[in-house]
C-alpha cells in the first residue's frame, strides 16, 4: 500500500468515527445495563470532562484496563512527585476502582473517550496536556493524528507488540509507520519489541525492562496470608492468578 493510499484508509476511519458518533449514546446506555459503564460518567467516554482542568504542567496518562494501571504507578508517582498534574485515562469499571482506592487524589480520573473525531478533540481542547504517556500496545489512529496535530508530544511506555500485532500491522507498513512515526519516543519491554516498533517506523526507541517488575505489591490481609502459608507449608503449589 502506498503512503498516499495509507492516509486515504486513516481518512476512512475517521470518516466513519464521525458517521457512528450519533450511536456512542445508545451504545453507552446498552454498556451501562450490563454493568460495563459508570452510568453517571458515560458522558466522559464522548469527551465531556467530570472535573476541572488545574492550573500548571498536565500529563496525560493511559492505561487501557488494571494490568496496565498497575504498571504505571510507580511512573504516575514520580510524576507527582516533581509537581506535575496527571489525568489518568482508563477503559473499564474495575481499572476505576483501583485507581481510587490506590491513588485517589493523586491523580485526575476521567475515562477514557472514544476514538471518534469530536471525542478526542472535546477532550484535548478542554485537558489541554502538555504530554501523552500510553502504557504498553494501544494505538487509536484519530487520537495519535489529534495530538500530532497540536503538537502534543507523545510517549509510549512499557511498549509491547505481540506476534500476533506486529504481524498485523506488518501487512499494513505504509498505515503503521503514518502512526508510529507520530510517536516522539518509545520505551519498549525487551530488545524484541523495540526491533517490531523500529520496523513500524517508530523513532527513536529504547529498553527499559517491563515496568510491572516496578510495580508495589497489591495489599493483603495478612492473617490470612500467614493461615495459607501454614496450610501449604512445602508442598509444590498451583496458583491460577490471572485466567
Amino acid at each position: 500500500m502506498s503512503g498516499s493510499m495509507a492516509r486515504m484508509a486513516l481518512a476512512g476511519y475517521r470518516l466513519a468515527g464521525i458517521a457512528l458518533y450519533p450511536f456512542a449514546g445508545p451504545y453507552l446506555t446498552y454498556r451501562s445495563m450490563k454493568g460495563k459503564e459508570d452510568s453517571s460518567r458515560r458522558l466522559e467516554r464522548l469527551g465531556y470532562a467530570s472535573l476541572p482542568r488545574p492550573r500548571g504542567p498536565l500529563v496525560w496518562v493511559h492505561a487501557a484496563s488494571v494490568g496496565e494501571t498497575m504498571s504505571i504507578m510507580p511512573l504516575i508517582r514520580e510524576l507527582r512527585r516533581r509537581e506535575i498534574h496527571v489525568l489518568l485515562t482508563t477503559g473499564t469499571v474495575t481499572s476505576a476502582a483501583l485507581v481510587d482506592a490506590r491513588l485517589g487524589d493523586e491523580v485526575i480520573h476521567q475515562y477514557v473517550p472514544f476514538d471518534l473525531k469530536f471525542s478526542i478533540k472535546r477532550f484535548v481542547s478542554y485537558w489541554k496536556p502538555d504530554a501523552c504517556i500510553t502504557a504498553e500496545s494501544e494505538i487509536w489512529p484519530t487520537t495519535v493524528a489529534e495530538l500530532a496535530r497540536r503538537r502534543i508530544p507523545q510517549i509510549r511506555v512499557n511498549a509491547r507488540l505481540s506476534d500476533r500485532s506486529f504481524t498485523r500491522w506488518h501487512n499494513h507498513n505504509t498505515i503503521a509507520e503514518a502512526l508510529f512515526e507520530k510517536l516522539a519516543l518509545v520505551v519498549a519491554q525487551s530488545d524484541l519489541d523495540a526491533e517490531r516498533f523500529r520496523d513500524l517506523g517508530a523513532w527513536p526507541v529504547i529498553v527499559s525492562g517491563n515496568l510491572k517488575t516496578d510495580t508495589d505489591p497489591p495489599p493483603c490481609d495478612e492473617e490470612l496470608l500467614a493461615r495459607y502459608k501454614a496450610e501449604i507449608g512445602e508442598r509444590k503449589t498451583w496458583a491460577a492468578i490471572s485466567t
